[in-house]
C-alpha cells in the first residue's frame, strides 16, 4: 500500500510539473497574442466560421467549427479567438511529457521533454495564430501517445483512440494521410503486424473512416477540388523557392539546435536500439512521412508547415525515447 501511495504521489507530482510548464507557456502566449492583428489566413478561417459546411476548398471543417465556438464566446477578440490555439499547444506540451513517462522516463526526463517543446519555434508559432496546422499538430502528438500506450501495454483497444484521432485529423488537415502511411508501414514492418489479426485495429480504421466520411463525400461530390487547390499552392511554393532547406529546418526551425540531439538520439534508439525494438513502429512513423515530404518537396506557408507538423511531432516523442534511455532505465 505504501508503495502504491508513493507511486500515486509521484504521478501527481509529475502531472503538476508538466501542468505548470504548460500553464506558464499558455500565460505568456495569452499575454502577447493581442499585440498583432489578424493574419490573412485567420481572416479566411473567420469568414468560413460564419458559413459552416462539411468542408471547404482550402481545408476540412474542424478548424472553422472551433473558430465558430470562439466567435460565440469572445466575438472577434484576437486573444479570445487564439485561445484555442494556446490550449492546443499547452495540451501538446503535457502529452509530450507523458510520452516520456510512458517510455520509462522519470520526472526530469518528462520535464525536459516538455521544455523541448516549449523552446522550439514551431509550437511557439502554432500558439500565436488560429490555423488548421495548430490542431493538426495536436492530433499527431495524440496519435503518437496512443501508439506508445498500445505498444507498451499490448492492449489493442488503443486502436480505437488512434482511429478516432486519425479521423479528426483528416477532418482538420489532409496531410494526416501521410502519417497514416507511416502507421501502416510501422505495422507491416515491425512485430506490430500481429495486430492485423485484431478486430480492434480494423475497428479503429473503420472509426477513422466514419469520422472523415462527411468531408470525403463532399469532396467526391465536388470532384476533389481541394486536391486541385493544394496542388496549385504547392506548385506556386516550389516556383517561389519556398521548398528549399527542408532538411536543415528540421534542426533549427521545427525544433532548434539545442534540443535537436534529443530527437536524433531517440530516433536512433527506436530504429536501432535493442531496448527500442518494442517501439520500432514509432521509428517508421517518423521516417515515412518525413521522407514523403522531402520527396514531395515540402514548401513554406501551407506546404512547409505541413512538413513541420509532420516531422516535429515525431521528433519530440523521440526525445522522450532518449530521456527514457538516459535516465529512466528500461521501459516498464
Amino acid at each position: 500500500m505504501e508503495h502504491s501511495g508513493s507511486g500515486e504521489d509521484a504521478a501527481r507530482a509529475n502531472w503538476l510539473a508538466l501542468g505548470t510548464i504548460a500553464l506558464a507557456a499558455a500565460v505568456v502566449h495569452i499575454a502577447t497574442n493581442g499585440r498583432y492583428g489578424f493574419h490573412r489566413d485567420e481572416l479566411q478561417v473567420l469568414d468560413d466560421a460564419r458559413h459552416l459546411a462539411w468542408g471547404f476548398v482550402t481545408y476540412p471543417p474542424v478548424t472553422p467549427f472551433i473558430e465558430r465556438i470562439g466567435l460565440a464566446l469572445f466575438g472577434t477578440s484576437l486573444i479570445g479567438l487564439r485561445l484555442f490555439s494556446v490550449l492546443a499547444q499547452a495540451a501538446a506540451i503535457v502529452v509530450t511529457g507523458l510520452m516520456a513517462g510512458e517510455l520509462g522516463g522519470k520526472r526530469l526526463a518528462q520535464v525536459i521533454a516538455a521544455l523541448a517543446v516549449v523552446v522550439s519555434p514551431l509550437p511557439m508559432f502554432e500558439a500565436t495564430e488560429f490555423q488548421y496546422s495548430t490542431f493538426d499538430y495536436l492530433w499527431w502528438v495524440l496519435i503518437a501517445y496512443f501508439t506508445i500506450r498500445l505498444l507498451k501495454s499490448g492492449n489493442p483497444h488503443w486502436w480505437l483512440g488512434i482511429g478516432a484521432a486519425i479521423g479528426v485529423g483528416m477532418m482538420t488537415k489532409y496531410t494526416m494521410g501521410f502519417f497514416v502511411a507511416g502507421i501502416v508501414a510501422g505495422v507491416l514492418l515491425t512485430p506490430a503486424r500481429r495486430y492485423l489479426k485484431s478486430p480492434w485495429l480494423w475497428g479503429g480504421a473503420a472509426l477513422s473512416v466514419l469520422i472523415f466520411l462527411p468531408d470525403l463525400v463532399r469532396e467526391a461530390q465536388r470532384h476533389f477540388i481541394s486536391l486541385d487547390f493544394l496542388h496549385h499552392i504547392h506548385t506556386r511554393d516550389i516556383g517561389e523557392g519556398r521548398a528549399s532547406g527542408f532538411l536543415s529546418q528540421q534542426f533549427w526551425l521545427c525544433a532548434n539546435l539545442a534540443v535537436a540531439p534529443l530527437w536524433i538520439a531517440g530516433l536512433i534508439y527506436f530504429l536501432a536500439g535493442a531496448d527500442g525494438k518494442r517501439y520500432r513502429m514509432l521509428g517508421w512513423m517518423y521516417l515515412i512521412p518525413s521522407r514523403s515530404f522531402s520527396w514531395r518537396r515540402g514548401a513554406a506557408t501551407i506546404s512547409r508547415r505541413r512538413t513541420r507538423c509532420c516531422s516535429q511531432q515525431e521528433a519530440w516523442w523521440r526525445s522522450g525515447g532518449w530521456h527514457r534511455c538516459a535516465w529512466g532505465g528500461r521501459a516498464r
